[in-house]
């Protein structure tokens, strides 16, 4: 091979490399946001079983999961719960909310008057 083929077969090879990487960092993050909306699902059914009225069972909740980071704070984990009210599991899989971006979900649930208006 000529050095000049060798160079122009490795800016291919690189280019495909970039490609795929780019395609499959894209596809890593849908996978991922999917588990974290089904996660915050999950966490919102069972605080909404466990919590009563005044019992600070979420503050209580946000304090012992500070570990895990910002995500779980008191406000994150009242809107877990308030996602888990407002939805049900068949909805969040049939209407592809689990597509949606969890910082979008927040703002649909916050700006939405009726759950008709949410689901819409």
């Amino acid at each position: 091979m000529k050095p000049n083929s060798i160079e122009e077969s490795y800016i291919k090879d690189l280019q495909m490399i970039k490609e795929s990487i780019a395609e499959n960092r894209c596809k890593a993050l849908v996978v991922v946001n999917n588990v974290m909306i089904m996660t915050y699902y999950k966490i919102g059914k069972i605080i909404n079983e466990r919590k009563e009225w005044g019992n600070k069972y979420i503050q209580r909740l946000a304090e012992d999961l500070k570990e895990y980071g910002k995500g779980y704070s008191f406000p994150q984990l009242v809107r877990m719960s308030q996602f888990a009210r407002f939805f049900t599991f068949d909805e969040i899989v049939s209407q592809s909310v689990i597509k949606i971006p969890w910082g979008t979900i927040v703002e649909i649930i916050n700006k939405s008057s009726s759950r008709e208006e949410m689901l819409w």
